[in-house]
């Protein structure tokens, strides 16, 4: 509950800055607001308080009885049952079996379940969040490079075309530049709409508003680096799917247990006292159980048995993929950061300063059209290059951090 009503106040601060046109919005943000708005994580904590009441019900007495009874009601006997006998009886179960004791381990057991799904359900909420707040910033920064190259090539082809109408220029050299402006106008409208699309799938993540509009305040060339993982821990044991394939075996041993103790009896004391004839009271005492000769649960226990056998194979098999994952993930990253560093960072470095000495030799008249547009290509593709490797890079980070349990 506490943790609810955090996540609402948060989401009512940020729905404020949200709403707002072209607010600033930075990842963690992101990630506060959609923990705040997404109806799957109140969905999560209602079933956890729901387990949590199961739990406390588990652990509850049975409740006691009492018996009113009158015998011998004959008329020929006594008209208005004079003669007859009175009972008061109560009777209390006791369950000396350990039922009581099983249904709370198994409650127990069901109660952390039902947390851990909670908090598994906001970790993929929060990866989601930030796969598409990269996708997003990476659109973002694209539409903006295509918008600074089509202004640059709308000045290129203003220039030449008054060299045209001077006579300076060939007509082929002319619709050479037009065509050129016009493939990078058609590249900024599609970067355009991908970054319309990313940013509608942002909010859809989110759970914001399909008109929101941020800017994203995050720096997508800031190669922030993965959390460390704590010295000597399981990866197994830091990742919550590992936590809930683990707690799965508890929770089927607390079962075998549980149907151990519905074999075995409980007993039912009862006291009261009879009132016969003449009021001549009578105390009464008993205990009753059952009597486990033809059924003593054995197939319930041995099919409890059979669960925890598929609780610690399906443990093992999650622990063999996390371990799997967590492998890939580490190599991706490190693959990332070794090309983005070493690869498309010094390429786009070379193509932006090629371009630039270019530009200026063909101010200067030492350097052909044909030359010029070739720089201009090819500092394009890096730049897009640059861009889609840093959202690579990002997501990399992403990934890690989620495959080994330090996304939190």
């Amino acid at each position: 509950m506490k943790r609810f009503l955090f996540f609402s106040l948060a989401g009512v601060f940020l729905w404020a800055h949200v709403c707002e046109a072209q607010t600033k919005l930075s990842l963690s943000d992101a990630v506060n607001y959609a923990l705040a708005h997404r109806p799957e994580v109140r969905a999560v904590d209602a079933r956890a308080t729901a387990s949590a009441d199961l739990q406390k019900q588990a652990g509850a007495i049975p409740n006691p009885r009492f018996l009113f009874r009158k015998e011998d009601l004959r008329p020929e006997t006594s008209a208005f049952g004079e003669n007859s006998q009175t009972y008061w009886e109560g009777s209390q179960l006791l369950e000396t079996s350990g039922k009581r004791g099983g249904r709370i381990e198994v409650a127990k057991a069901g109660a952390q379940q039902s947390r851990l799904q909670a908090e598994l359900a906001r970790r993929e909420i929060s990866l989601a969040v930030r796969q598409a707040y990269w996708t997003a910033k990476a659109t973002q920064e694209l539409a903006d490079l295509y918008a600074q190259d089509g202004k640059y090539f709308g000045e290129v082809i203003a220039y030449h075309e008054a060299r045209f109408h001077e006579g300076k220029m060939a007509e082929v050299d002319l619709l050479r530049v037009r065509l050129q402006g016009q493939q990078i106008q058609a590249a900024a409208a599609n970067a355009r709409l991908d970054s319309e699309k990313a940013q509608l799938a942002l909010a859809r993540e989110m759970n914001a508003p399909a008109d929101s509009r941020w800017v994203l305040s995050e720096d997508l060339t800031n190669l922030e680096e993965p959390l460390p993982i704590p010295s000597g821990s399981d990866p197994a044991s830091l990742r919550v799917d590992g936590q809930i394939a683990k707690q799965a075996i508890a929770q089927a041993q607390a079962q075998v247990r549980l149907e151990r103790a519905n074999g075995r009896p409980d007993l039912l004391f009862s006291g009261g006292y009879k009132r016969d004839a003449g009021f001549i009271d009578a105390p009464l005492a008993g205990v009753q159980f059952d009597l486990p000769l033809f059924n003593r649960n054995q197939a319930a226990v041995s099919a409890a048995k059979a669960q925890t056998d598929a609780a610690q194979a399906s443990y093992q098999a999650t622990r063999n993929q996390i371990l799997a994952e967590n492998t890939l993930a580490r190599r991706e990253y490190e693959l990332r950061r070794d090309q983005f560093v070493n690869t498309f960072r010094p390429l786009k470095e070379q193509a932006v300063e090629i371009s630039d000495i270019s530009r200026a030799a063909y101010q200067a008249g030492g350097l052909d059209l044909v030359r010029l547009l070739d720089a201009e290509r090819v500092r394009v593709d890096a730049e897009v290059s640059y861009v889609r490797a840093l959202e690579g890079y990002h997501f990399s980070v992403v990934e890690l951090n989620y495959t080994e349990g330090m996304d939190q």
